[in-house]
């Protein structure tokens, strides 16, 4: 569970602005990693888990096509689509539908700590029967979120709000049927404000609360519910035209608790905690911008910790996680007047401290762990490549596949390894 958290949370929280003076109508998450997962670019991206920033994204439209799942298969991994509207003065209303594998966190985010897992595996193990072909519990999908945002003088106020739920019921003709469902509700709040003329604020908050339940035939009901809140602070201090330095801080934390039934019509259910998580992560990045030329990196730290509660003579257990140093390195620049090139460089070091119970006694195992662009890897850091296509209003950004660059002239002819050119694609248009 705790690199579930870590790894969107390190993408995440540390997502800041570069120039605050203009916003370039283009981009994704595509861009971002396509320069390396860089924490300290500005991109559209960021309405995902502020809704404050839609105040400066009026009239546009943007979504993923996501990477691929089979070949020439439909349905990317990670697509979504959102909307955002100008209605008149400094209002903004906006809208985004995202799907269960959406690569981001915040209330876009479904059932981040897994509970229909966790409830359906109970179910099971606890020989409850199932109410429908679905399963117990249908896992959350199709997740609607509303948000808006309100812009007075040098101040943008942002509030978004995002509901997802599924029902799996067996209603026979005479007696008592069975009922499991799933829920997702989810609050975020938002301030972009210009303080001075170098100094930019950028506060947020969310609030997630998944939830699930199953109320059987017979037996007692079972229930999972969670708390996620997410904070985070930014000062953005442009150090001249060409300079800027952007210092970050976030913190998440979560927590939940279980009813566990039994199927035994005069059985007594148990009360439990779920594992705890917190995360905090600090960065401190600077931009140098000239030209069409953008060199954006910095370095971060990050601590991750889960407790297991533990109960019924087993020990409670943590399991933690220490990043120091967390590089994330990218330049992107004009190749031609519709063409964007990028290139990005991640390296991290983790930390890692697991405990696991050993009847009264709690052993501890400690070891380092090396991480690059898409997790935890043996390879350790790695660099991403990408591009941007730009026709009028609308863009085109995707991270390139580097298999493609190896094979070279390979490629011509169909002599190259049949790698996808594209390894995940973002869309926007910026309507007049």
């Amino acid at each position: 569970m705790i690199r579930r958290y870590f790894l969107f949370g390190l993408i995440t929280l540390l997502f800041t602005v570069s120039n605050y003076a203009q916003y370039e109508q283009t981009g994704g998450f595509a861009r971002l990693r396509g320069m390396g997962n860089n924490p300290y670019i500005v991109d559209p991206y960021f309405m995902t888990v502020n809704p404050a920033w839609g105040g400066h994204y009026q009239n546009f439209l943007f979504g993923d096509l996501g990477s691929q799942q089979t070949p020439w298969g439909s349905g990317g991994n990670g697509q979504f689509v959102g909307v955002n509207f100008h209605l008149g003065g400094g209002f903004n209303l906006g809208a985004m539908l995202t799907r269960n594998d959406f690569l981001g966190f915040g209330i876009s985010r479904l059932d981040p700590g897994g509970l229909v897992g966790q409830i359906n595996t109970y179910l099971a193990n606890a020989g409850f029967q199932a109410p429908s072909p679905a399963g117990y519990v249908v896992p959350l999908n199709n997740n609607l979120e509303l948000m808006a945002s309100l812009k007075t003088g040098n101040t943008v106020f942002g509030l978004g709000v995002a509901y997802a739920s599924s029902n799996s019921e067996f209603a026979p003709a005479q007696g008592d049927g069975a009922v499991g469902s799933a829920r997702q509700l989810g609050f975020n709040l938002g301030i972009v404000s210009k303080l001075t003329g170098s100094l930019l604020l950028d506060l947020g908050a969310s609030l997630v609360m998944p939830g699930a339940d199953f109320e059987p035939a017979q037996g007692q009901t079972t229930e999972f519910s969670q708390t996620i809140i997410l904070a985070n602070a930014r000062v953005f201090w442009r150090y001249s035209s060409k300079l800027q330095f952007v210092p970050t801080v976030a913190f998440l934390t979560a927590s939940g608790s279980s009813e566990l039934g039994t199927s035994n019509p005069n059985g007594q259910s148990t009360s439990t905690d779920l594992p705890s998580v917190t995360v905090f992560t600090v960065g401190l990045g600077a931009n140098y911008e000239v030209g069409d030329f953008l060199l954006a990196g910095g370095l971060g730290l990050a601590s991750a910790s889960t407790t297991n509660p533990g109960g019924n003579n087993v020990p409670e257990t943590s399991n933690s996680v220490f990043v120091f140093p967390a590089w994330n390195l990218g330049v992107e620049w004009d190749l031609l007047d519709w063409l964007v090139g990028r290139f990005g460089y991640v390296a991290t070091t983790l930390s890692n401290s697991q405990e696991s119970a050993n009847g009264q006694n709690v052993d501890e195992t400690i070891f380092t762990s090396f991480g690059g662009p898409y997790g935890v890897s043996g390879t350790g850091g790695g660099a991403t490549v990408g591009v941007g296509f730009r026709f009028g209003n609308f863009s085109l950004d995707a991270t390139v596949n580097e298999d493609v660059l190896r094979q070279g002239f390979n490629n011509f002819g169909g002599n190259g390894g049949g790698a996808n050119t594209f390894a995940y694609i973002s869309l926007s248009y910026a309507m007049p």
